[in-house]
């Protein structure tokens, strides 16, 4: 039987809808949001280079009696050095780095907060061939320490305040997908948690945890197919 490759080098487009909760010092917030990723593979089965990354984009939430309507606007930025463990890459264990960019004005305390974190990030993923066009994809991702700062600035006569901040993120897949001589076609599933506190007190910082649907286009660079 035909199986698929581990897909060596390709860019693509992912594409989230995910409902989740915020939590911080003004309670929980739930609700839905749309987005997308930026990907893009080189190299080969056993070593290649993998990015992700989302410019930085406008969430609106819902307005609170504490923020007003808070809208804030995120980026994210990861890549990985891969490695294949097996001969065709299939199973492969993955290091690289994580960086997160936000802006978030809050109308109601005349009040903006920014800040951007960055740590190291492992993944571990594996691909399986489900006959000669056909497969399954998984793949967990964790950064466990993103350090950084968030910078406080005000509408008024107040002097900017800077609280540093220890965060962890953790995101995982799973996707059916249809392979093409040229490109390929993912829906699957995606969730992501993450959580910061505040160094010098301990104190909870935020939380975002988010799940929901994931579809994904690659146009492939160098498809191919492997014997039995």
């Amino acid at each position: 039987m035909i199986g698929v490759l581990a897909t060596v080098s390709y860019a693509g487009v992912q594409a989230l809808a995910l409902t989740g909760v915020h939590q911080d010092i003004a309670g929980s917030q739930r609700g839905f949001a749309g987005g997308g990723f930026i990907e893009l593979q080189i190299g080969g089965k056993r070593i290649r280079l993998h990015f992700e990354g989302v410019p930085v984009v406008s969430v609106p939430q819902s307005a609170s009696a504490h923020y007003g309507q808070a809208t804030p606007a995120v980026g994210i930025l990861d890549g990985a050095l891969r490695f294949g463990l097996d001969r065709q890459g299939a199973l492969f264990l993955g290091i690289g780095a994580d960086v997160i960019n936000q802006h978030t004005p809050l109308p109601n305390l005349d009040q903006e907060v920014a800040s951007r974190l960055a740590g190291l990030r492992y993944e571990l993923g594996y691909r399986m061939a489900i006959g000669s066009s056909h497969f399954l994809e998984a793949l967990v991702g964790a950064v466990p320490s993103l350090y950084g700062t968030d910078i406080y600035t005000y509408g008024y006569a107040h002097a900017a305040e800077d609280e540093p901040e220890l965060a962890s993120e953790v995101d995982y897949s799973v996707a059916y997908g249809i392979h093409s001589r040229h490109d390929e076609l993912l829906i699957g599933l995606r969730a992501i948690n993450f959580a910061s506190r505040f160094t010098a007190t301990g104190a909870a910082a935020d939380r975002n945890a988010g799940f929901g649907l994931m579809a994904e286009w690659r146009a492939l660079a160098a498809p191919k197919t492997e014997g039995p």
